[in-house]
């Protein structure tokens, strides 16, 4: 059963939420922005408005993002489903998937705009090797670092190739400040998920979660079996430290990865 007990973040007053509305965006500390250097970004598929975000709020940021599926040919296809999609969602007056659709067409024009050097787009699969076309964490944060970049902030969203990496951040000398992190099939993954998050307390604290509510929920427990946490390096964190009262999700901040889905209601028992 998920531990969700060591789950509960920390009261954290800054936060803000980045990316694109609804699946896609995360909640992070606003003093992210002045603290770091770089971003990894690990599996971004069609959606960099993150990492635009993370520009935006501080333009020195060196951005490396790892995606092997993503390709000139998986965004052609990628438009011309978008174009058909908008004719249909015009016809049956669904206004938010219409517009969403019709942003898509827009897609390989804001590629080639945003990864220019120094935010650059390596296509390259996030492994536990370097077999084949396989990239460690380790080796992209060398990557990064040879680069002057000292202070990262990690972005994850690879679909349980976390549970084969992330315990790579635990064996980098170099800062990590933070990182915003989806995991998935927490009902097959469990052991993998409570062992990670118990060594990730000893060096950083969870300042926001948010259930995916695109998962199902675990039995037992009513906990959804996708979440986004996000964690703030304890060298980073202001004493005294309190745990959140807040309610999950946190009214005016979060929102629903499926927009037409009420969102998660997370309980820490």
């Amino acid at each position: 059963m998920i531990q969700t007990k060591n789950l509960r973040p920390i009261e954290v007053q800054d936060l803000v939420r980045i990316g694109r509305a609804n699946d896609g965006g995360y909640v992070v500390p606003e003093q992210i922005f002045k603290l770091c250097d770089g971003l990894l970004s690990y599996g971004i598929n069609k959606d960099w408005t993150f990492e635009k975000d993370f520009l935006k709020k501080n333009p020195k940021t060196i951005i490396h993002c790892y995606d092997h599926t993503l390709s000139m040919f998986s965004l052609t296809i990628f438009t011309l489903k978008s174009f058909f999609l908008s004719f249909i969602h015009a016809i049956l007056l669904d206004k938010k998937r219409c517009l969403n659709a019709l942003q898509g067409l827009l897609v390989i024009p804001d590629y080639n705009s945003f990864f220019k050097t120094p935010q650059i787009h390596f296509k390259n699969r996030i492994w536990d090797s370097d077999d084949l076309n396989s990239k460690t964490i380790l080796d992209t944060i060398e990557q990064i670092t040879s680069l002057k970049a000292e202070n990262i902030f990690i972005k994850m969203d690879i679909e349980t190739t976390e549970y084969r990496v992330l315990n790579s951040v635990f064996e980098t000398d170099k800062k990590i400040i933070g990182m915003a992190i989806e995991f998935h099939e927490l009902d097959k993954y469990t052991d993998e998920f409570n062992a990670f998050i118990i060594r990730a307390l000893d060096i950083f604290y969870i300042v926001h979660i948010h259930g995916n509510n695109y998962s199902k929920l675990l039995e037992g427990n009513n906990f959804p079996a996708v979440v986004e946490i996000t964690f703030m390096h304890k060298d980073y964190v202001n004493s005294p430290i309190s745990i959140s009262k807040k309610s999950y999700p946190i009214a005016g901040l979060d929102q629903p990865n499926r927009h037409s889905k009420p969102d998660c209601k997370l309980t820490f028992n």
